[in-house]
């Protein structure tokens, strides 16, 4: 093996929605020689889904040799995003052999922890990556997401009631959050039993509460190199012009992403929230989920 070779870095971040996986995404692409694809195999996953339910059919894998179907996947998902999709970009292979193809020195590769949902899916999982989970308090996520939610969908046109009807368990029609952290998990066993024995497992709050600590230890554990500007980046929005993505507009959406990629440093963690003010839907998903997510921060680093 080469020196470059041995000092290439390849990192999956597998994340749960809200995160701060934006922020940190945005952080790390300031490393000289970053390359980052961001979330373009949760395209893919949200484009099959809701191919099954408009066809009753699962969506090809490979691009070439369906084209007429890709196609159709690409004109059916359009209305969840409000933009043009390019079908060839939307498909499992096509996308793992892009990014294990590229030879950057550094790629960070954000996806959501619940997208490869079974086996079909999973051997297009990108091969020689180190991979990290990202987690955070299951209270914090389910508010945080729920609002972002209504918003995204009412400004698509999915959502024309009251925000006071809005039920996260059942009114969701891109992603499906009684599966966040469940999923999340049992990936997460899966790459520890099949791909990478050791994950890292980071939990944000921690991040948010002692940034310094945190990410120097994080670079340490992963290779890249760490410094105090890490700590402190560009709040243009420019960097982000770079991310590999599935659905070109993806990042235009300013309910889930413009805080984040106009940030310029990680803001304090919110404290945590009375469970007396918690609306029932979400109480009922973070309870659901405290044992995954419990489980999870035992290996936290």
């Amino acid at each position: 093996m080469s020196g470059s070779e041995r000092n290439r870095v390849r990192l999956f971040l597998w994340v749960v929605p809200r995160t701060i996986s934006t922020a940190l995404t945005k952080c790390l692409s300031a490393i000289e020689g970053m390359e980052v694809w961001f979330e373009c195999f949760v395209a893919c996953s949200a484009v099959r889904k809701q191919y099954q339910l408009a066809t009753g059919e699962d969506i090809p894998m490979t691009y070439e040799g369906n084209e007429e179907k890709a196609q159709q996947a690409a004109t059916i998902f359009k209305p969840f995003v409000g933009c043009e999709i390019e079908p060839s970009r939307i498909l499992f292979a096509d996308v793992q052999q892009k990014i294990e193809s590229s030879d950057s020195r550094y790629i960070l590769a954000k996806e959501g922890g619940f997208i490869f949902l079974d086996d079909k899916s999973r051997q297009y999982i990108p091969r020689g990556f180190q991979h990290v989970f990202l987690i955070r308090d299951p209270y914090k996520v389910f508010t945080s997401y729920k609002k972002a939610i209504i918003s995204h969908m009412t400004q698509l046109g999915l959502w024309n009631g009251d925000a006071e009807l809005f039920n996260l368990e059942k009114d969701d029609a891109i992603l499906n959050p009684r599966e966040f952290f469940r999923e999340t998990f049992e990936l997460w066993r899966y790459v520890r039993d099949n791909v990478n024995p050791n994950p890292i497992v980071l939990n944000t709050d921690d991040l948010l509460a002692n940034p310094a600590e945190v990410l120097s230890k994080f670079c340490h554990l992963t290779g890249l190199p760490f410094s105090d500007s890490l700590l402190q980046w560009d709040a243009s929005a420019d960097a982000t012009k770079k991310w590999k993505l599935s659905i070109d507009r993806a990042l235009d959406d300013r309910i889930f992403f413009k805080t984040a990629t106009n940030s310029s440093g990680f803001a304090p963690p919110t404290p945590a929230i009375p469970l007396d003010t918690v609306a029932p839907d979400v109480r009922r998903l973070a309870e659901a989920s405290m044992p995954y997510f419990e489980e999870m921060n035992k290996y936290k680093m």
